[in-house]
């Protein structure tokens, strides 16, 4: 064969296989990409979801969890504890508490003495009526007993029914007279993750699943229990008298690949491959997996990988056939490309917003409803005295916190929408007197006193009443949270104003332990928090409504010691 046809030859089929190698490496490269980019879709996903889960739970435990501590001052259960062979004072616990539980919709609510036998309960008059059983075996009675506060979920031993119990101590002068008790279902939260397409589920600390939306899960465990476990289990009946806990059907692992484990199970009849992101919830000893569709990253990288080997086959005809052609399809591809990738971002655009107006709806109003929970129990509680003077104040506070929590959303939609803002001038001394008054029962529970410097010759300063008030409320509960170990004559809360040039310096001053260092510069990032069961969306919302205003935040900390929160306002003209 002549030198030059073979020259020829060599050349054209190393331009084929050369041509052959970049489709290759374009399909790998392309099944690569659509991977990784339905992998982070897909975990943004899911943390938003496990935020928006973990949300609704404690949303439950905050709205109750101040129940059992408000029921156990009350004098008919107080008096009971003390002479609990009186019919009459029995008579009268029972429907104060059947009341109570109608009133607030907890599932039940019940008092033991330190025996642990029931003396009193919501469900008196039931067939399941609690009275006459006793519950010392269960853990929450021995926490309340030890002066704690009890956290317990479990099957009951009465109903069989499942639910979280929630126990305080009835604290007096002569000790721990007994324990109230209220139980809540968790149902309702069961019934919303079953209209999710995949598995959410709630575990314990030994891996029993105890919450989910796949029912045939419930009390199975994610690897076999030791003696040790099962022991403590039927000895304090946490899952009524079941003595086996079948080991789960799945094959959890955690490949280098993925940033959240790998869950591979049969559900429904067919086998399903599940990213599972668990959220650890200390505070409860909890943990909650929410789970999505791995095949879906699959298929992406398997469509993404076909549609570059279809594309690449293009491209090759053309740049064989016509080269110009090609070029033009390549234009069009790319422009389409950057259309999707626009209507991409704009949508994750839209999510982010409305994601973060229900953040600060849900946080902010957490504050007023609690207050019309607490007043509301005292009207409750006033209304048999007949004293028309404590009941116009519990009443009159309801009314105001109403008022506050629709003035509350009405500021909100004014925040996202600057058009509807209503500012006005504020004496920021009235704005610190009106706060502690709204905080004067949380401080004094916390045995915190709060020191206001003399503002009156400060000028007023332009602002939303309501929206400020909040950030000072948010800065003087985190500063509360963060002195709770400190010796009771160290919690003092300091709040002054001085004026540079135009704009007013405001300062929320603790004596706690301080901000980490290395937390400082991550303290108004959402969903970051230094406390186990923070949310890490106070802060946040506080430095969006101080810079809505016009001024700026900022967190350090101070030589003698403690954490400072100081935002500027713009003086009224």
């Amino acid at each position: 064969m002549p030198l030059n046809l073979l020259r020829f030859t060599f050349l054209r089929h190393w331009r084929w296989a050369l041509a052959a190698l970049l489709v290759a490496l374009l399909t790998v490269a392309a099944g690569r990409w659509a991977e990784q980019q339905e992998l982070r879709a897909r975990m943004a996903s899911l943390r938003q979801a496990a935020d928006a889960y973990t949300l609704a739970l404690h949303g439950i435990i905050d709205k109750y969890g101040d129940l059992p501590y408000v029921t156990a001052r009350h004098p008919a259960v107080q008096d009971l504890l003390r002479h609990p062979d009186d019919p009459r004072l029995v008579q009268a616990a029972d429907h104060y508490l059947a009341d109570v539980q109608q009133r607030t919709g907890a599932e039940e609510l019940y008092l033991v003495d330190r025996q642990g036998l029931t003396l009193a309960a919501s469900n008196w008059n039931d067939a399941s009526s609690f009275v006459g059983h006793n519950y010392r075996q269960r853990p929450y009675f021995q926490d309340a007993l030890q002066g704690r506060r009890g956290l317990f979920y479990g099957v009951g031993l009465t109903t069989t029914q499942p639910g979280l119990f929630i126990a305080e101590p009835v604290a007096a002068q002569d000790g721990i007279l007994g324990v109230v008790v209220v139980k809540l279902s968790l149902a309702p939260l069961a019934q919303a993750w079953s209209r999710s397409a995949d598995p959410v589920f709630l575990q314990d600390a030994r891996g029993i699943i105890f919450l989910s939306s796949v029912s045939a899960w419930l009390y199975h465990a994610e690897h076999p229990l030791g003696a040790g476990d099962l022991d403590w289990l039927r000895e304090h009946s946490q899952y009524g008298a079941r003595d086996h806990f079948a080991p789960l059907p799945w094959r959890l692992s955690q490949p280098a690949d993925l940033p959240a484990q790998r869950l591979q199970t049969p559900l429904d009849g067919r086998a399903r491959d599940l990213l599972a992101w668990q959220t650890p919830l200390p505070a409860l000893g909890w943990t909650l997996t929410v789970t999505g569709d791995l095949g879906e990253v699959w298929r992406a990288r398997e469509k993404a990988q076909l549609i570059a080997l279809l594309v690449s086959a293009a491209l090759l005809l053309g740049l064989l056939y016509w080269r110009q052609r090609a070029k033009r399809h390549a234009e069009q591809r790319r422009a389409r490309l950057e259309r999707e990738q626009e209507q991409k971002l704009q949508h994750s655009a839209r999510l982010a917003s409305v994601g973060e107006m229900a953040s600060t709806l849900a946080h902010e109003l957490n504050q007023p409803l609690m207050a019309l929970s607490n007043f509301a129990l005292a009207a409750q509680q006033l209304a048999p005295r007949q004293d028309p003077t404590l009941l116009k104040e519990a009443l009159d506070g309801v009314l105001e916190q109403s008022t506050r929590a629709a003035d509350i959303v009405r500021r909100v939609r004014a925040f996202i929408n600057p058009q509807r803002a209503s500012y006005e001038p504020l004496a920021v001394g009235e704005l610190f007197a009106h706060v502690q008054a709204l905080l004067q029962p949380e401080l004094q529970r916390a045995q915190t006193r709060v020191v206001r410097q003399d503002t009156d010759t400060l000028p007023r300063v332009r602002g939303d009443r309501i929206l400020l008030e909040q950030v000072l409320i948010n800065l003087i509960q985190n500063a509360v949270h963060a002195m709770q170990a400190s010796p009771i004559g160290q919690r003092r809360i300091e709040l002054s104003a001085c004026q540079a040039g135009p704009m007013l310096e405001v300062m929320v001053a603790d004596h706690g332990p301080g901000i980490p260092a290395e937390a400082l510069a991550q303290v108004f990032q959402p969903f970051f928090s230094t406390r186990p069961d923070g949310l890490g969306l106070g802060l946040k919302i506080c430095h969006t409504i101080i810079e809505a205003h016009g001024g700026q935040m900022r967190a350090a900390n101070r030589r003698q010691g403690g954490a400072a929160f100081t935002f500027t306002l713009p003086v009224h003209p």
